[in-house]
């Protein structure tokens, strides 16, 4: 702080202060810095008082200034977040007028329904990438940690986006070493970052641009790692990041400037949820721009797998594809439309799918229905999901039922509650088809359960 002429000039007020003190005040500013020391010390202990004092108020104005700033994100953050959800739902909206007037069959019913399918589509990644991001800043995700054919997996990843960023007009090319690379990780969330990055890269890449992905194994720069990692980066074309932008990408509900963002939409979370999985897996990430308007690089670092697995390929599972046999399924659910709505989806499967609405209408159908696979939400009124899974367990009759859980958030200590009251899985809600459909296919038709 400057120091004013003023500043020195430090008044002993008499009115009221007992004579074995100084009252000493600052009148410099509008509201001056004042304190009582005894006498005896001087002017110099005076000034180092009132110095301390300043010093004091600076540190007040910084902790307010950062109060501020947090207000204003918070308010920044649920603008964005209510902006991305109301989006979807004027074409739902719209796509259901249109489903109530046209003809099924009709050009009008089968592109309402087409859109109708991407705004749903998109509401659960939204509400998906919620859940994961917060689990992942409590420390309360897991990974289901397997050998990884990474060059296959990174392959298949830029095979399935082709025809996005053929349709956007955007060149996308893999570079994948040529040897076999394995990591130890999770294939759903090693797909799901890699998901991630190239659906960003082509977010802000212009058409006629190009994308880049390229998988070695090297050394990388700033990790821990002494050793060789798999290295995978995904260059684009696009945008870029100005410098100040670099260091806060990976902040929650990060968002580029407005002109370059928000016609491209998103909620931020992507890149925060990618750090957060890469990390997970030991691993790092850095993002790094020339410039505006000079693209951007994502680099992941991931520690290759202590023995490498020469001449093997991943089996490709069929994970998606209807399962090959129908199963006998009950669903228990207190949201009526949901339990419904999934009820049909399975049976267009060609499952044999019932419906109880709570607890002990489920217990009643299952005994009379014989019920392969039980999906049950833990949330039920009056007799939760738990309570059903033990009265289950307890039963003869229904012991050797596959239990399925269904929970909106699925945090940690709700996947300990599901396994220790009986259940076999537990999904969160909404669960994908894809999940669902794995269960259906892997779930035995009996169990043994003593």
């Amino acid at each position: 702080m400057k120091r004013a002429h003023s500043q020195t000039k430090l008044a002993a007020a008499a009115e009221g202060a007992p004579r074995s003190q100084w009252r000493l005040r600052r009148r410099d500013t509008d509201a001056p810095s004042e304190a009582a020391i005894p006498a005896g010390e001087g002017v110099g202990a005076a000034r180092e008082r009132l110095t301390e004092i300043d010093e004091l108020r600076e540190r007040l104005a910084r902790a307010e200034e950062a109060l501020r700033e947090a207000d204003h994100r918070d308010e920044r953050c649920l603008t964005v977040l209510s902006q991305e959800l109301g989006a979807p739902l004027v074409p739902l909206r719209n796509g259901l007028v249109v489903l109530s007037r046209a003809n099924p069959t009709s050009d009008e019913s089968r592109r309402a329904r087409a859109v109708m399918d991407r705004q749903v589509s998109h509401l659960a990644h939204i509400v998906d990438d919620l859940l994961d991001v917060t689990r992942l800043r409590r420390g309360r995700a897991r990974l289901r940690l397997e050998p990884v054919h990474l060059s296959s997996l990174v392959h298949h990843a830029v095979e399935d986006h082709r025809t996005t960023f053929v349709g956007a007009g955007i060149r996308l090319e893999g570079k994948v070493d040529g040897s076999p690379i394995w990591v130890d990780g999770d294939p759903t969330r090693l797909v799901q970052i890699m998901d991630n990055l190239l659906a960003n890269a082509r977010k802000f890449t212009r058409p006629g641009g190009e994308v880049v992905v390229t998988l070695a194994r090297e050394r990388a720069e700033g990790a821990a790692n002494e050793g060789p990692m798999a290295v995978v980066r995904v260059r684009d074309t696009g945008v870029g990041l100005a410098p100040c932008d670099v260091d806060r990408v990976f902040e929650p509900f990060a968002q580029a400037p407005q002109s370059i963002a928000r016609p491209r939409g998103g909620l931020g979370l992507g890149l925060t949820m990618v750090k957060g999985l890469v990390e997970l897996h030991g691993g790092s990430i850095r993002i790094a721009s020339e410039g505006l308007g000079r693209g951007a690089e994502a680099t992941i670092a991931l520690p290759l797998r202590s023995t490498q697995i020469e001449g093997q390929t991943v089996a490709s599972g069929a994970l998606g594809s209807p399962a090959s046999r129908g199963r006998r399924v009950l669903i228990i659910e207190h949201n009526v439309d949901a339990a419904d709505t999934l009820r049909d989806v399975l049976r267009l499967g060609r499952h044999d799918v019932r419906v109880a609405y709570d607890g002990p209408a489920g217990l009643a159908l299952a005994r009379q229905f014989g019920p392969e696979i039980v999906i049950c939400d833990v949330s039920l009124p009056e007799m939760d999901g738990y309570d059903v899974a033990r009265a289950f367990r307890t039963d003869p009759s229904l012991r050797a039922t596959y239990l399925v859980a269904l929970s909106s958030q699925a945090p940690l200590e709700d996947r300990g509650a599901s396994a220790a009251s009986g259940f076999n899985q537990h999904l969160t809600k909404p669960p994908s088809l894809e999940a669902l459909d794995l269960v259906l296919q892997e779930a035995p038709a009996a169990l043994d359960i003593n």
